[in-house]
Formats: structure tokens, sequence, C-alpha cells
């Protein structure tokens, strides 16, 4: 049997050291159980780690989870203590602040690889569409990355159902009924129905072979001949399950009716919970043996388990409505002396199910239940209980307030259409103005990332109007940002302006305030650079001695990337090491992004290219993660434009193509131009001047059309002036050179003035001009650009046979390029090298060697002294994945060290 040969060989694989995953899809019945149980049989000396979750689990958060790793909860001390302390919290082993997402996955996967390390690991999931999602967010994060750790895991789902593990891509092995030979074997177990009768076709025929649905039909047929020899009706195999199970249980007397709907609506297969249940209904507790002995429940491994799921789901579901709230009663009685997290919200879920109707009692403690799931990072279950808790809350106020509760953790979960609709109904809920200012402020962070940005602008200075001062500057900022997001700078610039001014009108005192750091980023890209230091200069104080993650992420990024485009490079450096040494620190994933993503455009801008590839690879991979497309797209941007430089076509136009799925639609203008900064860099380098020309030429006229008047933001036009060169488009250069001249006078900077003079120097064959734009480079930390004004000098003194006086910048170019790995510019300077008369310089060292973006994060990571573990811990993967991709690392470059390995990527 091809299923059963495959998880052999799955739990085969994990003995080796090689990790896998499968999941068995099919309908109820069909058999999925029963080879999840075979896999579990078969693995023996393995740790087990096994969930079996039920329908009515589904709103505990972290349920699933705390079922699984219950048999090496021992380990978790042994994890690096962010993934300890949100692992602890998530299972209510501990009190501690809500813990991220992402380190969720990350602790997940490293206990199961510790586990692992000691035995190989069968992690077993039955009916895994039943998993709440809370648990099945981090475990199935930790299955995407597993690799080489020797863990194996297998998976059921039921077709039909929505589940995170049958929705993200994982191999998937669909079953199907048993062929007639087999399904006459099953019959005969429970009914003598000759295999070639018409009973038995027909029955083949109606369940397709169904091991379950034969058995329960096979069943009442034996019992009733009429049966046997009547049509059976065309209904679907779960509906005939359950239509067979519905049979069964009205057969029951009552008390039995009333025990097993009270079992049916458990959270808990506790016995003992149950039992006391009973005990709350005056039940005798040898029910239980009654239902035992019909095949309803099994309580042969010290719980009460139903025989099947769908047994469970029909005894609730046929029950009256007034026997379910009885049943739920009684259970919340049965837990009113438990104190124990999961105990409490078992019971304050039985409270809201008991309730006909708005409930005080149980708002109360299902708005306890959801801030303990926010808090421990399950928001999905924390959105439910809220949303619960407000319908059982007869104040308008408190309806309000639990319906922006909901939309908070709604939009901190990423559902933003879902934030966005009960934010409005918390206000049509209320007039609370502390309910309606809260829902407005949310709202204007949603729309700047799901609406085109310039209508967001309208709309939030148009909430901000009917607010009051304090109220409105957080719409003003929010509605800046969306304007220079959507290329609309001027009028982000009269916005910010209006943001300061309403702050300073809030707190005199306090300028140092976001609303004065958008203020100074709109002025940077609308050309005021002096007017933007000053700015700046007056909140360097608060930027330098604020702990980065207590002010708003927007703030620290907008605020490092002036310093950037104003190139105090150390300060921004400086500012976002610290930012990203206290989010990896808590694990704070969402701020890590866009950290992440300004420094590699930092480090880019200052040749550490290799460091810029590591961590826009970590950017764009986090930001995948956790949904932030637009900051991915901003990571691939700055991988394209390094690949650019290195003149490596394919992965640039793959990387542009990733970009603009990712941006498309979203009017994010002023993003979408650092692609074709970089696809406009690639022509130049590979020779498609024209190209080059004309798609940089269009990116000037965007930029322009934009406000976008500071020419460090792109650092394309020097880009466009030589490939109009190159193309013989004399008065094009002209026109761009008079355009880049007249911005760096307006807004002065190190890298304008000397690629200025550079391109002065190329249009007018001005010698004096180079030598202007050398001395300028020296003010700046950029090999990059300097090696471009040395390449461009020395081919004009060889132009005019100063052959001589061309070697020395030449030479320094190629080596420049040489050692980014900017093999176009390199090629091109040993061009004009030959051209001088000059043999090429030997190259020093090994051929350049091209790493996976994955090889460069885990390289610059380990160069910088961390080991295997804390790499494992920064870009979320298992120590062994580490181990493997490092020993690719050391083969690839023919390093046996890290000391080697250092040297190694110093020189090149």
């Amino acid at each position: 049997m091809e299923e059963r040969a495959r998880l052999r060989q799955l739990v085969a694989d994990a003995r080796q050291g090689h990790s896998g995953v499968l999941v068995l899809r099919g309908e109820p019945g069909i058999g999925k159980s029963a080879l999840l149980e075979e896999a579990v049989a078969g693995a023996a000396g393995m740790t087990v780690l096994r969930a079996t979750p039920v329908e009515t689990e589904a709103e505990l958060a972290f349920a699933g989870l705390g079922e699984l790793v219950r048999p090496v909860e021992h380990l978790i001390d042994r994890l690096p203590s962010v993934q300890a302390n949100a692992l602890r919290t998530a299972l209510s082993l501990e009190e501690g602040p809500t813990p991220d997402t992402v380190i969720l996955g990350a602790a997940t996967l490293t206990l199961l690889t510790d586990a692992a390390a000691m035995s190989p690991v069968l992690v077993a999931v039955d009916d895994a569409h039943w998993m709440d999602e809370a648990s099945a967010r981090p475990l199935l994060f930790a299955v995407r990355r597993l690799q080489v750790e020797a863990v194996a895991v297998l998976v059921t789902a039921r077709d039909g159902e929505e589940s995170p593990f049958t929705e993200a891509g994982l191999p998937t092995m669909a079953l199907t009924g048993l062929e007639p030979a087999a399904a006459a074997v099953l019959v005969r177990r429970v009914a003598d129905i000759p295999v070639d009768s018409e009973p038995f076709e027909r029955l083949y025929r109606e369940t397709v072979g169904n091991p379950l649905a034969l058995l329960e039909a096979a069943s009442a047929l034996g019992r009733d001949d009429e049966a046997a020899h009547t049509s059976l009706a065309p209904l679907p195999v779960g509906q005939r399950l359950t239509a067979a199970y519905s049979a069964r249980l009205a057969g029951l007397p009552e008390a039995g009716r009333r025990a097993v709907t009270v079992a049916a609506a458990g959270y808990t297969e506790e016995a003992a919970v149950l039992e006391a249940a009973l005990r709350q209904l005056n039940l005798d507790l040898r029910v239980l043996e009654m239902l035992e002995a019909a095949h309803l429940i099994d309580r042969s491994s010290g719980r009460v388990r139903f025989v099947h799921p769908l047994l469970r789901a029909a005894a609730y579901h046929t029950a009256g409505a007034e026997q379910r709230r009885e049943a739920h009663r009684a259970l919340a009685g049965a837990l009113a002396d438990r104190t124990g997290p999961l105990d409490r919200d078992q019971r304050s879920w039985h409270l809201a199910a008991a309730a006909a109707g708005p409930d005080r009692a149980a708002a109360s403690a299902l708005a306890d239940t959801a801030a303990r799931a926010r808090d421990r990072g399950a928001l999905p279950a924390a959105v439910r209980a809220f949303e619960r808790a407000a319908d059982l809350s007869a104040a308008p106020v408190d309806r309000g307030r639990c319906l922006l509760a909901a939309a908070e953790v709604a939009q901190l979960a990423g559902r933003g259409d879902q934030a966005l609709a009960l934010a409005e109904t918390a206000t049509n809920a209320t007039d609370d103005a502390a309910v309606c200012a809260g829902a407005h402020a949310m709202r204007s962070q949603i729309l700047l990332l799901r609406r085109p940005p310039r209508r967001v602008h309208d709309q939030l200075v148009d909430m901000a109007a009917g607010l009051e001062t304090a109220q409105a500057v957080p719409l003003l900022v929010a509605a800046a940002g969306a304007a220079c997001m959507g290329g609309a700078i001027a009028q982000a610039r009269v916005t910010a302006d209006r943001a300061a001014a309403s702050a300073r009108d809030a707190d005199p005192s306090a300028f140092a305030h976001p609303a004065a750091l958008m203020l100074a980023h709109t002025m940077v890209l609308a050309g005021e650079r002096v007017d933007a230091e000053a700015v700046l200069e007056s909140c360097n104080t608060f930027l330098t001695t604020t702990d980065p993650l207590s002010i708003s992420v927007e703030a620290t990024s907008f605020s490092t990337m002036d310093l950037m485009w104003l190139e105090r490079f150390p300060a921004a450096r400086s500012l976002l090491e610290r930012a990203i040494r206290g989010a990896r620190r808590i694990g704070a994933s969402e701020r890590l992004v866009p950290y992440l993503t300004v420094l590699a455009d930092t480090q880019l801008r200052t040749g550490y290219w290799d460091d810029a590839y590591a961590l826009a690879g970590e950017g764009a991979a986090l930001a995948a993660e956790i949904g932030q497309p637009v900051l991915q797209a901003y990571a691939i941007a700055t991988l394209a434009r390094i690949e650019a430089a290195r003149g490596r076509a394919g992965k640039c136009t793959e990387h542009a193509r990733h970009f603009r799925a990712l941006i498309e639609g979203r009017g994010a203008e002023l993003v979408s131009p650092y692609m074709e900064a970089a696809l406009g860099l690639l022509d130049l380098g590979t020779g498609k001047d024209r190209d080059a020309a004309a798609r940089l030429h269009d990116l000037q006229q965007q930029v322009t059309a934009a406000g976008l008047r500071e020419p460090v933001v792109l650092q394309h036009q020097a880009d466009l002036i030589e490939a109009c060169l190159a193309a013989d488009d004399f008065s094009g250069a002209q026109a761009a050179l008079d355009e880049l001249t007249g911005q760096v006078q307006q807004a002065p900077s190190a890298w304008g003035r000397a690629v200025s003079a550079r391109c002065r120097g190329l249009v007018h064959a001005a010698e004096d001009a180079f030598e202007e734009a050398l001395r300028h480079h020296e003010q700046l930390p950029d090999p990059y650009a300097k090696a471009r004004t040395q390449l461009a000098y020395g081919r004009f003194l060889r132009r005019r046979k100063k052959r001589g006086d061309a070697r020395r910048p030449l030479v320094a170019a190629r080596q420049v390029f040489e050692r980014l790995h900017a093999d176009p510019w390199t090629a091109l300077a040993e061009r004009e090298l030959r051209a001088a008369g000059f043999d090429t310089p030997v190259r020093r060292g090994h051929e350049p060697v091209a790493l996976t973006e994955r090889e460069t994060q885990i390289a610059v990571l380990v160069t910088k002294g961390h080991t295997n573990r804390e790499v494992a811990a920064a870009l979320f993967l298992s120590d062994k994945t580490v181990e493997y991709h490092l020993s690719h690392i050391y083969a690839k470059l023919s390093v046996r060290s890290r000391v080697e390995l250092a040297s190694r990527l110093a020189v090149t």
C-alpha cells in the first residue's frame, strides 16, 4: 500500500537524521487516523510528540501546542532565553510579555531539534483542522524550516476544512477509498454480506470504499434484513456517518443523552472534569459505563474519548439548545474551583456558551480570557473572545470597549479588513470619547498599509479635522507618511508642518515628538536639507537616549533613513544596531524588519555589500513571514541594487518580478523607484546603454512629478547622465546634469558634490572637475561611488593620451570593484588598463564564489563572532541547519575554520 510505504519512509528518514513532513488528507472515515496510529506504532525508540485536537478546543489558545510539547517541556530551559520566555508565556507556565509570533515559532523549532538531538522525533497531529490557530502557526513555522534535524512530521486533516497545514504547500497525500477486495474483507468483520451480491455492490458504490462508512452501513444492513434489500439514499459519507451516529444517540435514555451532551461540550477529555460536571447535574457516574458499553466513548486511556470525532459532533449538534446550555453550565461549575489559566479560560467559554442573552459575569470572564490570549500572543483567539464578550455586554460603553480591543488585536494579527470592520462597529456601539479616538487612530494605521496612500492622506486629514488637537496629531503624522509613500511630497510637507505645529500646541515642552521627525523626513525629501538637519539636531537627545522600542517604529525608521541620507552614517548605524539588538532580545519581529532594511541600505551606501546583502535578505524573509509587503519590497530592492552592480542579470530581474508582485496596486510611489534605479544600473553595467537611458529618464520624470528634490535618496541621476553619454544623447546628459546641479546647490551633500563634479567632468571633458570630485569623495565613505569616479577619470586621462596618469585611478577603481564583486565594472576597468598599455594586474586571492542569500547571511553573522545557536536564533533556523549551510560555505570558499572564513570574506 502506497500510503504505508510513504509513512515507513518518513519515519526511516528521521532515524537517519533527515527531516520530513507529510499531510494526509481525506474525507471522514477514510483511514487517516488509522494510518497515523500505524506510524506511531512503528516509531519504537523515537520520541513521539502527538496532539489530537477536538472541535471545541479551537477557541482555547495554545491548547494543541501544549499537548504536543508536554513530553519535552523539560527541555524548554535549554532554549535561548528569548525563545524560552516566549514558549513559557504561551503555555501559561509563567507570566511574561506578549510572545512574538516568529520567536514562538523559532522556539518550537529549537525545542523539536533539541529533542531530536537525543533521539529521532515523530510529531503526530491528528485532525489538524481543529487545532487552535495560536498553536498551528508556530508549529507550521517550525515544520517549514526542518531540514536535517531528524524530525518526522505527520499531520492529518479533513477534506473541506480549512487548516494552515493544508494551505502551506507541504507535501500532501490524498487518501481514497478501499479497493473492492479490501472492502469485502472489512465488511465481513461486521456483517454476512456476500461480495458478489447486490447489497455489497450498492454498499460499496454508496460509500466509495470509505472504511468507516463501510463498517457503519454494513453493520446497519446486517441488523436489518429489509434495509439490505432497500436502495440506500445517496448521502455524502460525512452526512451518512453523522446520520448513523445520530440514530445511535437517539436510542439512549434521558440520563445517557444528557451525559453524552456534557462529554461532547467539554474542552477537555479529563475524566475528573466530566465526572464533576455530571455530579453538578445529579447524574449517576455509572452512566459513563452505559455510554462505553454502547461503543460511544472509550475510557481505556484514563481519559474520556469519543470513538470518532463525528460522533462527538453528532452528540453536541443534535442536542437541543437548552440541553447544550445545561451542559456548559455544568462544566463551568465543575471548573469553578480551579485556578489554572487553561481552566479559567475553559470556564469563561463555558459561561459564554451557557448564556442565553447579555450576561455581565460571562462577559467579564471572557474579556479576561481575551486579555490573557492577547498577552500570550494568541491573537486570533483573543479577537474571538473580545467579540463574544461584546455580544454578552449590556452597556453600550462596555460593548464598544470590547469591540475596540478586538479591533486592536485583529490589527496586530495582520487582519486589517476585520480590524476596520470591528473599529467601525465599536464607534457605532457607543459615543464614548476614548473608544472613538482609539478607533480613529487605529484606522489611520491600517489604512496607511491597505489603501492607496494619497487617498489615505485625504481620509486621515478629514478625520483629524473633527478631533481635539492632541488626538489629531497621530492622524496627521500618519497622513504625512501616507503622502510620502504615495509620492505626493509637497502635500506631505504641508501636512507634516501642520502635525508638528499641532504637537507644539498640545505640549510646547515636547517638540521631540514623532511629528517633528516626520517634519524632518518630508524636509529631506523636498530638498530642504539644512532645515531638516536642524530639526533632527533638536531631536538628537531624544533619539540617542530613548529606547528605540519605546517610540513608534515609523519614527525610528524615518529618522534613521534621514540620518543615512544626510550622510550621518555612524549615527544612523548606531541607532539601528541598538534598535536591532533590542528587537532581537525581546523577539519583536514586527520592529526588526524596518530596522534591518534601513541598516542594509546604510551598509550598501558605505561599501559593506556582503553585510547589506545579509541584512536585506533577512529583512525580506522576515517581512514575508509576518506579512509586511512594502518593507519586503524595499529589502528586495536593496538585494537587486547589489545584484545589478555585480552584473547578475538573472538574479536582479528575478528580484524585480518579485518586487512588482508585492508592490502592485499599493500606490507606494516612493518605493517603486528603488527597483527602477537598480534595473537602470544593471542595464548600464551590462552595456545596454539606450535601455538604461530610457529607463532612468522615465524614472527621473516620475520622481520630479512626485516632488523628490533630494538626489541622495535614489542616487540614479549620475547613472542617467552616464547612460545618455554612452547612447550619444549629449543634450539629454546636459539636461540631467543641469537638474542634478540645481538640486545639489539647494541641498548640498558630499555625495551630491562628488557625483555632480564627476558628471560635469564627463559632459564637459573637464579634468579639474574630476579632481574636485575626488576631493569630495574624501568626505564620503562610499568606495563604490569613488571607484566610479576613478574609473571615469582614468578613462578621461587615457583618452587624453595621459596613459601614465591614467594607471593610478584605474588600478584603484579595479581593486574596489573586485573587492565588491562588481564584475562588469571590474571588467571595464581592466579594459581601460589594457587600452592604456598596462598588463591587467594579477587577481589577488581566489576567484569570487557566489554564496546563496542564506549562506551569505550565515557567513556574515559567523564572521561577527556569533555561535551557531546565536546565528540560528537570529535567522529563525535550527542549529543543525546552520551547521549544514556552514559546511557548504566552507566547501565553496575552500576554508576550514571561522578564522579563515573571516579572512576570506574580508578580501572578497
